[in-house]
C-alpha cells in the first residue's frame, strides 16, 4: 500500500543452477548417488565385432581343386553355418560348391567316356578278328629271304628282292658314352669315338655305283671286289688275306650276315679291322672299320660293334 506502510519487495524467482553439473538430487534414502570414477559418464556400449570367415567355407574352396566331393560337402555345411552365425565366407562356400560340382561332373563324364571307348574298342577288335581270313591275302612276290632270327649267308643274298635296302641299325647314336667324330655326310659315311677315346669306328653304306664289279649269283666274289675298291687294292689280294666273319642280322644275337674281314697295322702303330659285305642283287655294299691307337682294345670294340650294329634288309 502507498500509505506509509513499508513496501515489501516482490517475491524473486529461484536462481537456476549454474551451467555444468547441477545440484545433486538426493536419493530417497538420504544418500546422494556416487559419481563414477573419473567424472560423469554417459551411457556405455559394447564395440561391434567384425564377423569372421567361416572355416568350412575356406576348406570348401581349397578342397575344390583336389577332392570335389569334399568341396561339395563342406560347402553345404558352410552355407548352413553362415546362415545361423552370420559369419563371412558365403562367396567362398558358393565358389567351392560350383568348382566341386564341375569336378564331379567332369570325372563322371571321363569315366563314362573311358568305358564307352573300351567297349567299342573290344567290339571292333572282335569284329575284325571274326572277319579275318588269311586266304584273302596274296603276295605279288615271295617275301624277302632272311626273317628275324635267320642268317643271311653269301648264298642267301641271291634271294633278296631287287629294290630292298640294306643298311646298319646304329645304336651308338643314342649312347652318350660314344662321341660323334663325323656325322653322316649324306653319302652314307659317319664315325664315332669309342668310350675309351682310343678307337675310331667308321661306317659306310650305299650303292656301289658301277665302281665295283658285280659277279651275278656270287656275293662272296662281289664282296671281294667291293673291299678291293675300299682298300685300294685288287680282288686277288682280298681273296688271299680276307677271313670269314659275321655281323648281326636285324637284331643283336638273332641272326648273322656273312662278311669278309681284313685287318692290319698302320705305319703309326694303329691296329685296324674292316668287315664288309656287298649285295649283288641290291647293287649296294656296307662296311665297318675299327681302328685303335696303341693301347686300345681292338678285339673288344670290334666285337661290340659287329654285335650291336646289326645289318637290316627291308
Amino acid at each position: 500500500m502507498m500509505n506509509g506502510m513499508s513496501q515489501m519487495p516482490p517475491n524473486q524467482p529461484p536462481v537456476p543452477p549454474s551451467s555444468g553439473q547441477g545440484a545433486p538430487v538426493p536419493s530417497p534414502d538420504g544418500y546422494s548417488s556416487p559419481t563414477p570414477y573419473g567424472g560423469y559418464q554417459g551411457g556405455g556400449y559394447l564395440p561391434v565385432q567384425e564377423p569372421r570367415y567361416n572355416v568350412l567355407a575356406i576348406v570348401s574352396l581349397i578342397s575344390a581343386f583336389f577332392v570335389s566331393v569334399v568341396a561339395v560337402i563342406t560347402g553345404h555345411m558352410a552355407l548352413g553355418q553362415i546362415k545361423r552365425t552370420a559369419e563371412k565366407g558365403r562367396g567362398l562356400a558358393i565358389a567351392g560348391l560350383i568348382i566341386g560340382y564341375v569336378g564331379i561332373v567332369t570325372g563322371v563324364l571321363a569315366v563314362v567316356a573311358f568305358i564307352v571307348t573300351t567297349v567299342l574298342g573290344v567290339s571292333l577288335i572282335g569284329m575284325l578278328a571274326s572277319q579275318y581270313d588269311p586266304d584273302d591275302y596274296s603276295y605279288t612276290s615271295d617275301p624277302s629271304t632272311g626273317g628275324v632270327g635267320d642268317d643271311l649267308s653269301f648264298e642267301a643274298g641271291n634271294d633278296l628282292t631287287a629294290g630292298t635296302v640294306a643298311q646298319f641299325s646304329d645304336p651308338f647314336v643314342v649312347d652318350s658314352d660314344w662321341t660323334v667324330v663325323s656325322p653322316d655326310d649324306g653319302q652314307g659315311n659317319w664315325s664315332y669315338l669309342d668310350p675309351s677315346g682310343l678307337c675310331t669306328v667308321s661306317f659306310h653304306q650305299g650303292g656301289m655305283g658301277g665302281e665295283v664289279a658285280v659277279t651275278t649269283g656270287d656275293d662272296r666274289a662281289t664282296t671281294q671286289d667291293f673291299l678291293a675298291v675300299v682298300l685300294k687294292t685288287d680282288a686277288s689280294t682280298i681273296a688271299g688275306k680276307a677271313t670269314d666273319s659275321t655281323i648281326s642280322y636285324n637284331f643283336e644275337d638273332l641272326g648273322t650276315v656273312d662278311t669278309l674281314l681284313m685287318q692290319g697295322t698302320d705305319d703309326d702303330g694303329s691296329n685296324w679291322k674292316l668287315a664288309g659285305r656287298a649285295f649283288g642283287e641290291l647293287d649296294s655294299g656296307l662296311y665297318v672299320d675299327v681302328t685303335c691307337k696303341p693301347g686300345g682294345d681292338l678285339d673288344s670294340v670290334y666285337d661290340t660293334v659287329t654285335t650291336k650294329a646289326a645289318i637290316t634288309v627291308y
